[in-house]
């Protein structure tokens, strides 16, 4: 329940910063944040050890809100949607240069892979580094867009509503390679 409480609270980070802002300091927020991803980052051992590399998240994120308490900075607060997909971006991009793809590890964690399945999970990574390019470049532009409303719209909502959609679609599209696949191998015996 306390881990659950914790991820709600970093996933609505958009939301909670553009109202905290309001209220609060910006380094005061960032502190609160950092405390927030220290003791979510704590809680989940587990989850360390299932993804490489998962610290990139950590570090990255704590040195943005480090410098966002020390500057007091509510641009560098803003930075947050940036960092974390540059940071899955690194991560999911290096498992393609150095196997296996983060997106295999998790697919082994529930089934086995045959080569057509490796071969999928690794276009799937290739996809999920596209999505954090491009998400993390329109995450930069709402920035500095003079509405501020656009930032939170975008990261606090349409970011999220994306990757749902990227999730689903590959669901069905895994779905339908499995089905073919297996057809293929049946023909072929």
């Amino acid at each position: 329940m306390k881990n659950t409480l914790l991820a709600l609270l970093l996933i609505t980070y958009p939301l909670a910063v553009y109202f905290g802002l309001q209220y609060f300091e910006p380094g005061m927020l960032a502190a609160f944040f950092a405390i927030i991803f220290i003791v979510r980052h704590l809680n989940s051992p587990g989850k360390r050890g299932t993804i490489p590399h998962a610290n990139i998240v950590l570090v990255a994120v704590l040195s943005l809100l480090t410098f966002s308490v020390l500057a007091n900075s509510a641009l560098a607060l803003k930075f947050y949607p940036v960092v974390m997909s540059i940071s899955f971006l690194a991560i999911f991009g290096y498992s393609l240069y150095k196997p296996p793809s983060i997106v295999e590890i998790i697919a082994r964690l529930r089934e086995q892979l045959d080569e057509d399945g490796i071969a999928y999970t690794r276009r799937v990574t290739q996809v999920w580094c596209g999505f954090f390019i491009v998400n993390a470049l329109i995450a930069t532009v709402t920035i500095f867009h003079e509405n501020e409303q656009v930032w939170l719209v975008y990261n606090g909502l349409i970011s999220y509503v994306l990757m749902g959609l990227l999730m689903a679609g590959e669901f069905v599209v895994r779905f339908v390679v499995k089905k073919r696949n297996t057809a293929r191998k049946a023909n072929q015996k």
